[in-house]
């Protein structure tokens, strides 16, 4: 055989390798945890060493790719009868401890090892051990308000909707308290939702229902829980996820009432029903992600009023990798319900699924606009939508071949009911980043019921609350924006340097405050242009984690409230590594002192210290050549809300602050003080009159539609994964040619395969076995001087009263981009001296069609 022939051959058995991995991968394999244990093993980027290799020097068995994330990949090993020797006083397991020998004989130069085992060894980043955890179901209590359903009058034949219970479905189309959706323009432009697939990640979806089974998409479903493709319900409680499947996309028929998008497609991904472990978490949240364009998720952790958890390790890089790269690139579009813990004095930023940047927060507000007594309130809140309260529910498709539910509600109701709206607006503008569905939401919500005293205006003159975020989703606002949407540049992220405290915490209304200065030339370091999202993490020491408020204000002397107080928190361990997120700072102008208070107002025989923390700004990525920035104009705002055109409500941005800067390397005291006036423009925001929006109001951007290019943007997969088999096949054939005319461009080496990266991780193995928590599951256990949340126990943020059901109850850390900036040099001399003559921002115009103009202008 010659040197071409063999090579060739060599190019063909690694191809037959890769589509072997590819198709074990490509669906998730059956778990047996009653014999079996399973570990998580991430490795290095661009190491050579194959998952045999490993499963070999470990004696495991290789399970295959974890979903969607490259360099993942889960093994087993059988259990045995003696795996707790009673030398340990803790649990013993054989896998870890094997490697914990081998890596600790792998640092002696004499140690008996091959090389390959040596590169094992070494590709080996970190190892976690599997638990099972159960996702609870929480069933908030009834309303305090029960009064029957209006039946509504609706005129709907023009839009060939006969469904009996479409005159339930006030949400849809409310003639009488003119409290609704917008939809009918939408739908008789025929935007129905066409193309688009929303991932219902819950307890499972009946496809077999009349009003679901036409626009059920089988290829993006699977049942995590059984391990099987069928996401059926299979237990009586199974109902939640059918039920908000109807909301997205009941078909017009003669069965119940109509979806948000009739026309979408649903699929299931069943994860509530049974425990379920982090890996298979993580897959299914990026289950089908080309294919699957939306995850309406209406869970999260328990909303008690006590819990403080976030996703962490493989599940945060699942929600990292589907932003990066589902949707060919575009980003996947995460929707999250609130919580409904506000009866306990919850709070989303305490929920670390609910304050990522990646996911978009939404909460409630019932037919008479107000907002209901369960719906969680926080400085991550973007968006409303309509679900239960003032005695009226949701009317959807529940379980069953031809069943009905009008009992439907809560946060998570309103959730499913967001991304059916996104749905429509995907439709017309598939080319949709995530980012640009987020900033559409914000921009395109209707403030509304003034009256309520949590209203306030941002610096860019938009009104916000913690309640309601920016205002509710209008469908015929939002698609008429997205119509002529620019998409923005990509993110761009700048995360200063840790400030050091170390201050006791005073019972007082002052607390202690921490400054940071930006100026321009930090940002133009980044290339930041307009700002996001805000995110602050904390190390903060208390007796009582629930006494503890958290405020940050911005250099417009805006206040985000971060952390508030939730008097069923009783944690003792303060917050350790915790990240609040805002997105009240949306389009402000970032240059100046941010300050972070941290106070305690209640029960001073409880303490704390605060320890450290730091600051990262999100936001739109602007060229190079464009970092020189105009000067910012202040705003005087006239904000406009729903039902209300004559309201008047003034920012006065004059005021004199105190504020101690603190940082590791020195601690001193500021007074800084600024007059602005302005007599800028008042924005304008799309009113409702009589109910309806407008066309002329609604429309907040103009411009002519772009059309930008969509390369494919896969991800660093195989092969096989990216091109398909035949592709494949070409491609070695083309190489085979290449090696025939060009013998001397290939040296003469061995060929290794290649299935892991490298990169300059140190490895860690997760969980170790001296954690302990006292068996508190809120609680994030505690080794040292690290903590680790492991405790994942899901909520559904569910409104479902049906009367049948008698089970009512009341009912960390968020990590940052991963491709997060830091800008150490600069740091040190801008706490010690403020810079003069700084760049400032280009003013944020009010107006919502020059502000568009200004950004395009801007790129």
């Amino acid at each position: 055989m010659s040197l071409i022939e063999r090579r060739l051959l060599s190019y063909i058995l690694v191809l037959l390798v890769l589509l072997l991995v590819t198709s074990q991968s490509a669906q998730p394999t059956k778990r047996d945890y009653n014999n079996k244990y399973y570990y998580a093993i991430e490795v290095l980027d661009d190491s050579f060493v194959t998952p045999q290799e490993i499963a070999s020097l470990l004696d495991i068995e290789w399970e295959g790719q974890i979903g969607e994330l490259i360099n993942h990949h889960l093994f087993s090993s059988f259990k045995q009868v003696n795996e707790f020797p009673s030398r340990r006083s803790v649990e013993y397991d054989r896998v870890l401890d094997k490697f914990n020998t081998l890596k600790q004989k792998r640092s002696y130069a004499l140690n008996g090892l091959s090389k390959r085992d040596q590169s094992a060894i070494d590709s080996i980043i970190a190892i976690d051990k599997q638990v099972l955890r159960k996702r609870h179901k929480r069933w908030p209590i009834p309303p305090p308000v029960s009064k029957p359903n209006e039946d509504e009058k609706t005129e709907f034949s023009l839009l060939g909707i006969e469904d009996p219970g479409f005159n339930q479905q006030w949400h849809l189309h409310n003639p009488i308290e003119h409290n609704d959706l917008n939809l009918t323009d939408v739908w008789k432009e025929g935007i129905t939702g066409k193309d688009v697939v929303v991932a219902l990640v819950d307890d499972g979806l009946d496809m077999n229902s009349e009003d679901l089974a036409p626009n059920y998409f089988a290829e993006g479903s699977w049942d995590f829980n059984d391990n099987n493709p069928v996401p059926s319900p299979k237990l009586s409680e199974d109902t939640h996820g059918t039920r908000c499947a109807g909301e997205i996309a009941a078909v017009r028929n003669d069965v119940c009432g109509v979806g948000v998008a009739f026309d979408a497609k649903v699929s299931g991904i069943r994860i509530l029903s049974k425990e379920i472990s982090d890996v298979d978490e993580a897959a299914a949240l990026n289950y089908e992600f080309h294919k699957n364009h939306i995850y309406s998720c209406s869970w999260g952790p328990s909303d008690d009023g006590r819990s403080a958890e976030a996703p962490e390790g493989l599940i945060l890089k699942a929600l990292i990798n589907g932003i990066n790269n589902g949707r060919k690139g575009k980003g996947s579009i995460f929707v999250f319900a609130s919580g409904n813990g506000a009866g306990s004095e919850d709070n989303c930023n305490y929920d670390g699924y609910t304050n990522s940047i990646y996911t978009i927060t939404v909460g409630s507000v019932d037919r008479m606009g107000l907002h209901p007594f369960y719906s969680e309130q926080c400085s991550a809140m973007l968006v409303t939508t309509y679900s239960s309260g003032s005695g009226s529910f949701i009317f959807t498709t529940d379980v069953g071949k031809r069943e009905c539910t009008g009992r439907h509600g809560g946060t998570s109701a309103a959730a499913p009911i967001a991304a059916g709206v996104f749905s429509l607006v995907l439709s017309i503008r598939p080319d949709l980043t995530w980012r640009d569905m987020q900033y559409l939401s914000l921009t395109s919500a209707i403030p509304f019921n003034k009256e309520d005293a949590d209203w306030s205006i941002t610096a860019a003159g938009r009104p916000y609350s913690y309640k309601f975020g920016y205002g509710k989703l209008d469908a015929y606002a939002i698609i008429q924006k997205a119509k002529t949407f620019k998409n923005l540049n990509p993110q761009a992220n700048l995360t200063m340097p840790t400030i050091t405290v170390n201050k006791k915490i005073p019972h007082d209304d002052v607390g202690i405050s921490s400054s940071i200065k930006i100026t321009q030339e930090i940002l133009d370091t980044v290339t930041l242009g307009r700002l996001e999202h805000v995110t602050v993490t904390v190390n903060i020491e208390h007796q009582k984690r629930g006494n503890i408020l958290v405020d940050l204000t911005s250099p417009n002397k805006i206040v985000s409230n971060l952390g508030q107080a939730r008097k069923y928190d009783a944690h003792q361990n303060g917050l350790s590594n915790w990240t609040f997120m805002s997105v009240k700072h949306w389009d402000e102008n970032p240059i100046g002192e941010w300050t972070l208070q941290v106070r305690d107002t209640k029960e001073p025989e409880f303490w704390g210290v605060f320890i450290d923390w730091r600051i990262t700004f999100h936001g739109e990525q602007i060229k190079a050549e464009d970092v020189e920035i105009a000067p910012p104009t202040p705003f005087q705002t006239k904000p406009s809300y729903a039902n209300d055109q004559q309201s008047t409500t003034s920012n006065d941005m004059s005021s004199t602050a105190s504020t101690e800067q603190t940082s590791s390397t020195q601690v001193s005291e500021t007074t800084t003080s600024s007059t602005i006036t302005s007599d800028s423009s008042v924005p304008i925001y799309p009113t409702w009159v009589d109910g309806t929006t407008s066309k002329t109001d609604a429309v907040l951007e103009t411009g002519s539609a772009s059309s930008p290019s969509s390369p494919l943007a896969s991800t660093p997969s195989t092969i096989y994964a990216v091109f398909g088999t035949l592709a494949a096949v070409v491609i070695v054939v083309a190489i085979g040619a290449v090696v025939y005319f060009k013998k001397d461009i290939f040296p003469a080496r061995s060929v290794h395969n290649k299935f892991f990266s490298r990169d300059t991780y140190e490895f860690s193995v997760l969980a170790p076995p001296n954690l302990s928590n006292n068996d508190d599951a809120s609680v994030p256990l505690r080794s040292g001087d690290k903590y680790f949340m492991t405790s994942r126990e899901l909520f559904e943020a569910f409104g479902d009263s049906d009367l049948e059901d008698d089970g009512d109850e009341f009912g960390e850390k968020e990590i940052g981009d991963e491709h997060e900036n830091i800008y150490t040099e600069q740091y040190h001399d801008n706490i010690e001296e403020s810079s003069s003559g700084s760049h400032d921002r280009n003013n944020i115009d009010e107006n919502a069609d020059v502000e568009d103009r200004d950004r395009q202008d801007e790129n």
